[in-house]
This record gives C-alpha cells, structure tokens and sequence, in this order.
C-alpha cells in the first residue's frame, strides 16, 4: 500500500481498498493462510512534517486448528491500526505494506480453534473426534510409574 504524500490536502485523506493476501508472505510451513485480499480503510494526514495513517484492517485467512489440526476458514482484524512515518518532508509517497503486515500478524489467534467445542485428536489413535467416538478403551494402561498409585505413605 502506497500513500501519496504530496497529494494528501491539509485535512487529510481516506484510503480505502485492497491489498493481495501474498503480502502476508506465509509460508508451507505456517499454520495460516490467505484466504483472500487484505481490505484497508486508512485516514492518512501530515502533521508538522509528520505522516500519521489510522484506520482498519481485516484479512480472511484459512488456519489450522490447534486441536483437530483441520483446516477452517476465520477473519483477522485490527480496527486500531495506527502508524506515524517521521521524516518525510521530501516524501513523494510513503509504503506501509510492510507496517499493515506486521498489524495483521500481531493480530494472528496464538490457538486458533475450528470451533469452541472441537473435541481435537484421540491421543492414542488420533481419530478426529468431532466426527464421533473412536474405538479405543477408556481404560488407563499400567506404566513404568504405575508402582507409585499403589505405594501407602
């Protein structure tokens, strides 16, 4: 995103569009991906010398859940996305691809879920149970620290 600097009148301007989703730059290896364009809506305006950009971001993204390991489909947002680019008095225009990223990643579920209510993975067949019961017993096999249930202190 490009904010032409020598054409923002004295009060300002908005900035309104899109952004292609490979600005996020995720990788394979990456939990998320981009599902779609970024969307900005920006109010730009220079104040003694001084670029200052606020608005909202909102990017469609497809993640991985952190239970089930499915694929889903979510949103990242930030609505109080503000920046200030000192130092541009000669200026032509100013890129904040990289600013709108880095938003957007700050942004980014540390857990993200498929739904509040997955049931995740069986831990010992990994069967998808959001899909039902699998057929492993409920029973806990004895281990090497069974020893200790049974001590009496």
């Amino acid at each position: 995103m490009i904010i032409p600097v020598s054409r923002i009148p004295e009060a300002g301007a908005t900035f309104d569009g899109v952004e292609p989703g490979e600005v996020l730059r995720f990788t394979p290896a990456d939990e998320f991906r981009a599902a779609g364009p970024v969307a900005y809506h920006l109010y730009a305006q220079v104040v003694d010398g001084v670029l200052i950009v606020r608005g909202t971001l909102d990017a469609p993204l497809k993640a991985h859940c952190a239970r089930c390991t499915q694929m889903f489909s979510t949103s990242v947002a930030d609505s109080g996305f503000l920046r200030d680019y000192s130092g541009i008095q000669d200026a032509e225009e100013v890129d904040i691809t990289k600013d709108i990223r880095e938003a957007i990643l700050l942004n980014l579920p540390r857990f993200p879920l498929c739904d509040e209510e997955c049931k995740g993975l069986c831990p010992r067949c990994g069967k998808n149970l959001n899909s039902g019961p699998c057929g492993c017993s409920d029973r806990t096999e004895s281990g090497l620290w069974s020893a200790l249930d049974n001590l009496k202190l």
